[in-house]
């Protein structure tokens, strides 16, 4: 033959039965504006023509050659074979890449990828497919025998149509940058699943009240602390997600007030079933959960890499806090200037503290201590501090010297036990680096 793609579908038909999709696929390069079963369709066609030509001008071994391929090539050739050799045309089996499943396959992930797309809200998605061994293994073998080279996978011809299809019942697109979602097509088998990317917000939180906790914290007699995890269930509710996490640019103790700038987080939403929820509505469903004792605001729609930025590139940013210190012996205004002295610019060397050792590597840590300043108060053997610091810097540690794990500490330097009472966290610097595109 003359023509190599017919010579290609040729190779691979008088070894495989191949349907009109699957063949096609093979030169699914080849043309412009095709769906892959046309393609196969009118190659088919083509080459039955080229062999009967062949037949009618006298070649024996063309009449072979299309009898033996018939069953291989289906219903298209049945008529000529019957013509030119009666009773000689033979059922051939399922396609040996698809099992002929591929046709049904795409209409029902089309049926019940729309519906799951629709249930989840979801405008943007993709589509993805799992693809058995032995379908992947019997494509290259077919790939092999025709040595086409101007194909493509099944996996991409599933993405495409399916998602061309979606597409067509409106309300959808494809959207490779930002999808919403995930439709995964499972062949042969024909269930499809849904991936749903999480909501993600960028907010910030101020805790008014000690003895809340960031994270939701059970017992079997209930939640140990209220935390602010806990109060922006609300907004769980609200979207329809099954979970909610919270990303913080770092953490405060359960005893200490988060007041001042607020904490910059990322609220993540799992699973979310409403998608397109005003933040102001947002931000007030979590000031109701906060019961006053959290206050809230949502700033704007955030990406996922910014979610290791806010934990990570945050995590030692400059951090203001107020501390009211007791000193044993009481401490007068020589032993807080004495302190100033010593301790503003410092680098901090700082073990693990004994208190979190159960759950933290025991490593050390350099910080600095930016700023200090202080003020006895009168009558009572207490000191106000204002204080500015590397964020990581264990702020009690530092005051009560953690039975020398924290040096120098305000212990080490007065001479005397020096414990932290009260903590509130004042500032926290953050301008989030951008994420990458």
């Amino acid at each position: 033959m003359d023509s190599r793609v017919l010579e290609s579908a040729l190779r691979a038909l008088s070894r495989y039965p191949l349907c009109d999709r699957c063949l096609g696929r093979l030169f699914a390069r080849l043309g412009r504006g095709w769906s892959n079963r046309e393609r196969g369709e009118a190659v088919k066609r083509v080459l039955v023509m080229e062999l009967h030509r062949r037949v009618l001008e006298g070649d024996e071994a063309a009449l072979k050659t299309l009898i033996s391929t018939a069953p291989n090539i289906g219903e298209v050739a049945r008529d000529v074979v019957e013509h030119l050799s009666p009773g000689s045309y033979m059922e051939g089996g399922p396609c040996a890449v698809c099992g002929g499943r591929l046709e049904s396959v795409i209409a029902s992930a089309v049926e019940e990828g729309y519906r799951l797309l629709r249930a989840y809200d979801i405008e943007r998605f993709v589509v993805g497919v799992r693809l058995e061994r032995g379908v992947a293994m019997a494509e290259e073998e077919v790939k092999l025998a025709a040595g086409a080279g101007y194909g493509e996978s099944i996996k991409a011809e599933i993405r495409r149509e399916v998602g061309k299809l979606l597409m067509s019942r409106g309300g959808v697109t494809v959207d490779f940058d930002s999808p919403e979602a995930t439709l995964m097509v499972e062949f042969p088998g024909g269930g499809v699943d849904i991936q749903v990317n999480s909501l993600l917000y960028k907010a910030r939180y101020w805790k008014l009240a000690r003895n809340i906790s960031q994270a939701y914290w059970p017992t079997p007699e209930g939640p140990r602390y209220f935390s602010v995890e806990q109060a922006l269930w609300p907004v769980l509710k609200l979207t329809g997600g099954e979970r909610l996490v919270v990303h913080a640019a770092g953490r405060e103790d359960v005893d200490a007030r988060m007041l001042g700038s607020g904490r910059p987080m990322i609220v993540e939403v799992k699973s979310p079933r409403r998608r397109r929820i005003p933040l102001e509505e947002l931000e007030a469903a979590a000031n109701a959960g906060g019961k006053g004792l959290v206050r809230f605001r949502f700033e704007s729609a955030a990406k996922r890499a910014e979610v290791a930025l806010y934990k990570e590139e945050t995590a030692r940013v400059r951090k203001a806090y107020r501390a009211l210190v007791a000193v044993e012996g009481g401490v007068s205004e020589g032993d807080v200037e004495g302190l100033m002295r010593a301790l503003e610019g410092a680098v901090i060397m700082q073990r693990t503290p004994s208190r979190v050792l159960h759950r933290r590597p025991d490593i050390l840590r350099r910080r600095r201590l930016y700023s200090l300043d202080c003020t006895p108060l009168e009558g009572a053997p207490l000191m106000e501090c204002m204080l500015e610091a590397e964020g990581g810097l264990y702020i009690k540690e530092l005051v009560s010297g953690d039975g020398g794990r924290t040096r120098p500490s305000f212990t080490e330097v007065l001479g005397r036990e020096a414990v932290c009472i009260e903590l509130d966290v004042v500032w926290v610097e953050h301008e989030a680096p951008a994420a990458p595109a």
